[in-house]
Formats: C-alpha cells, structure tokens, sequence
C-alpha cells in the first residue's frame, strides 16, 4: 500500500490582486485532503455510501518538470503538463504558509493538444513572475510521467460542493522501478473545511486508509531522485503582527498538525527511526499549545483537555521505539537484546499508530481547529500579542529560579524541569516569527542548552530503566534480564564529574535564559 498519515489542504478561490504578507501576489487557491489507500481500499470505497455519486472517468498522463538543481521542489512548488482527452493544460502549484506545508496557490494555463513542454509565458503574471524568479533562467527538464485512471464524482455535504476523486496509476522516472499510485483526494470546491472534514471522518481510517501529505510532485520527484522519503522538521509557524488569538492558535494548530502527520506515514509505514523522534516531537508541541492557551482561548472549551490526553496516549505509544533507539545509537556495541527489544517496540509503534483511533484523532484535530466550540471565546478575537506575553510568562513560572536549586535537585526532579524547559521552548517558539530583535532566536538557544545538558542525565537514568522495559517486551529470563542490565548500566554511566559539569552547562543556559527573557513583552 501507498505510505499513509498526513495532510495537504489549502482552499480553492480566487483573491485577484490578493498578496501573503511578505507581498507576494498568490493565485487561487485550493483545500484538498490526500487520502492514501491500498489497491482493495479504494476498490471498496467506490461502493461506499458516503461517496456514492454520478460518477465521471478519464485517463491522465502527466509530466513533470524542474530546472537541473531542482529549483522548483526547493522552494515548495511543482510545474506539470497533463494530457487528456477534453485537452492539454500546464499547471504551477506553489506552497503558502498560512496553513504550513499543507496550503498551495495554483495556476492552470491550456496548452496546445500537441505541446510536449510547459510555457512559462503563458501563466497570469504572477505566476510568471514567480517562476522566473525560482528557476533563475535555467531550461526545465523533464523527471517524471503519471499515467492515472481517475473517476470523479461531485457530492453534496451539509453547504460545502466536493470533488470526489479516485485515482490509481503508477509513477514513471526513467529506469527505475515503478511506484504504485492508490489514492482517494476530496477537494472542497465550496463551503467549509470543516464540511471536507466530516466527510474524510465517515471513513473507514485505519491501516489501509490515512492522510497522505506527499504529493504527487514529491512522489515522483522522490523517484526521480532515487530518494527514500525523509522524516519532516516542524516548519516556522507562519504567524503575522495583529492576527487574532483564535486566528494565530489555529496557525499553530495546522503547522504543529502537518508537522505531525507528515511524520506518521514513515511511522507506520517502515516505522522510520527519524520519523518517530519527529512525531514524538510533533506531539509535544500540539500538547505545549494546548497548555499555552488553556487558561485564556480554551478556558471555556473541555475538548481541549481530551485532546491532551489523547495526544499523551499516542506519544505513549512511540516512547519505548524512541528510547531503546537512542540508547542503542549511544552504545558502540549494543547487545543483541537491546537491538531485538527496539524492533519489538517499533512494531508496537506502528501497528498502534495505523488503527483507526489514531489514524482517527488527526482528522478530529483538524475539524476542531476550524470549528470548536472555542472559537466563540470572548477573546478570540483578540490580538493575539499581549496574550501571548501573558501566556509564555505564566509557562515560564515553572523555570523561574531553578537555576540556584540545580545542584542538590534529584534525577526525577531534574527531569520535571527538562520536560517544563521543553514545554516553554516549545511555546515561546510559537512567536519567534514576530520577534523583530532576534532576541526571541537567542532565547530559544539557551533553552536548547539546558535541555541538552539535562538530556545527559536522563540518559543515564533512561538506561537503568530500560533494562526492565526489555524484559518485558522479550520475557527474558531473570539470569540473562540482570546480565542486560549490569551491561548497560556499565556502558551509559556517567560519573560524578560528568553530571557535575551537565549541571554547570544547564545552570549557565538558564542564566542565558533569564538574560534573553522578556523578548515577548515587546512583540
């Protein structure tokens, strides 16, 4: 099956003359969700009574192109020529931030029946513009071919019209073997996401069927490449001066979202070492902005705590893969038991994180981000900037003079103030983006410090620990269980003048932590 769990939306209209806040012009817009599916997946969602309609079919050959260097996959955009029976037509898509990875403008441009080549010049203006500047001059080749068989059915839900579109094919790039294509996109053509939303939530999600944030550019570029797919950092949250505080909690919201989700498909898929850190990353950062607005926009919404507890039962599921894996990578020769233990976890991982719950529960983030029941806050419409200053200082109670009691602080306790420091990190990193003195940038590095330096530590109490942990995921006897657990202790030990100087490292970063404070006070 095709690699599931992420999201690609962005909404279809047409702001002529409209420009993004760094004064770039942008075309229409689109909101499309991606859901990858297997081969008899999608064979069975034909017949399913959410998505029955008058049906249409026709046969796509698309080609790809790009400069040499790749030009156009570098900053976010894809340009396609794609023949059908009705005619031909080029197409330029270019990623917006306000809604992270997940927002595209698009241009569509007809081509004559028998062009074997995009023309740039006969894009709108804006388009045009944008892709000189991207490709510089260079020629544009072509690196992939579509052929896809789809069916489109148009469906009414609640006020929202929707494009029901299956597709299956394969991916072409010269030599190289063929990628199977097997998905399900719903593109909302009027209305509301959230209607888009629901739909997607009528079916039947699970381990055949997930939010895909590939794209077909990425696939085939991908292929073209011979690249394997790569875990996904969290992108900079496209925040702007004056936003509202439900406007700003929603742009954290998807950007946190498609952080999360783009990770999930590696997950479940090949249950990718990096991808997992990633989501366990992911998942924190939901879990920060949900703490960070608790008191303020949520305060009268009780989904938000479900949410917190529903995130905290997916990173649950993650952390034994993660923390074996790091031990492991820690280790010049780690034990076989080590190595099996972490196998185990990352198929618990996995196969947890593919069941419909969790497939689920992003989906459900996404349609509460558009529609919940804070959004009718008093201060939703609020600026967002002198909540903000108030929010990160409350976070920031839980570090405030912890430099002083560092020394005589136990494992557990210094642990506390390692996940206190990630969650301040984590919320205050929300706002960078308005940061006009680079403080903020300052601020987050001595966080960083602290939570490295502490790191070191939790190292060493995660080792004595995990010998239980692989005890019970391998049911080792008690003999060859105490064998493990004497040869980890041996190798993760950190002597008493390596914690003393962790210590000093993390009590001088939090020295730099109060010297750079404040920044937000004047956002």
């Amino acid at each position: 099956m095709n690699e599931t769990g992420a999201v690609e939306t962005g909404l279809r209209k047409a702001p002529d003359g409209l420009s993004d806040h760094e004064g770039q012009q942008h075309g229409p817009e689109e909101v499309e969700i991606k859901l990858a599916a297997s081969q008899s997946m999608l064979e069975n969602l034909r017949h399913h009574p959410a998505l029955l309609g008058q049906s249409q079919s026709e046969t796509l050959r698309t080609t790809y192109f790009d400069t040499p260097d790749g030009a156009l996959a570098a900053g976010k955009a894809s340009l396609r020529v794609r023949r059908r029976a009705k005619g031909c037509e080029q197409t330029l898509k270019i990623a917006l931030g306000r809604k992270s990875q997940m927002q595209r403008s698009e241009w569509n441009q007809p081509l004559h029946a028998d062009a074997q080549a995009p023309d740039p010049s006969a894009f709108p203006a804006p388009a045009a513009l944008a892709l000189d500047r991207m490709r510089g001059g260079a020629h544009l080749l072509p690196y992939a071919e579509l052929a896809v068989e789809r069916e489109t059915r148009l469906l009414r839900r609640g006020k929202a019209l929707i494009e029901v579109a299956f597709d299956k094919g394969e991916i072409r790039a010269g030599d190289r073997p063929t990628q199977p294509i097997a998905e399900i996109e719903l593109e909302l053509c009027e209305g509301r996401l959230a209607d888009l939303l629901r739909l997607a939530l009528e079916l039947p999600l699970g381990p055949d069927l997930g939010w895909s944030i590939r794209t077909k550019a990425q696939r085939a570029q991908a292929l073209a490449k011979g690249r394997t797919p790569q875990a996904v950092s969290a992108a900079p949250v496209a925040l702007t001066r004056g936003m509202s505080g439900a406007r700003a909690f929603q742009t954290i919201g998807w950007n946190v979202l498609a952080h999360a989700v783009g990770n999930l498909g590696l997950v479940i898929s090949r249950g990718d070492p990096g991808a997992i850190h990633q989501l366990r990353v992911a998942i924190r950062r939901m879990r920060a902005a949900l703490s960070l607005f608790a008191k303020d926009l949520l305060a009268l919404d009780p989904q938000a705590r479900l949410w917190r507890q529903e995130l905290r039962e997916a990173a649950m599921l993650l952390a034994p893969a993660r923390d074996l894996h790091v031990l492991a990578q820690s280790m010049k020769n780690p034990p076989d038991a080590l190595l099996r233990a972490e196998a185990a976890a990352t198929q618990n991982a996995r196969e947890g994180l593919s069941q419909p719950r969790f497939q689920r529960l992003w989906l459900q983030l996404a349609l509460w981000l558009e529609d919940g029941a804070y959004l009718a806050s008093p201060l939703a419409g609020v600026a967002v900037e002198p909540m903000a200053a108030a929010m990160i200082e409350r976070q920031r109670d839980a570090i405030r003079g912890m430099r002083k009691r560092l020394t005589g602080m136990s494992d557990s306790d210094l642990h506390e103030l390692r996940k206190d420091v990630k969650k301040l990190r984590y919320s205050a990193g929300f706002f960078v983006a308005l940061d006009k003195s680079r403080i903020g940038r300052a601020h987050q590095g001595a966080l960083e410090q602290v939570q490295g330096a502490l790191g070191q530590i939790q190292d060493q109490v995660s080792a004595m620990e995990a010998g239980v942990a692989i005890t019970r995921l391998l049911d080792l006897p008690r003999g060859e269980a105490l064998a493990l657990q004497a040869q980890l202790d041996k190798a993760m030990a950190l002597p008493a003048a390596g914690r003393a100087r962790a210590i000093e490292q993390a009590r001088a970063g939090l020295a730099l932590e109060k010297a750079h404070a404040g920044w937000w006070e004047a956002l």
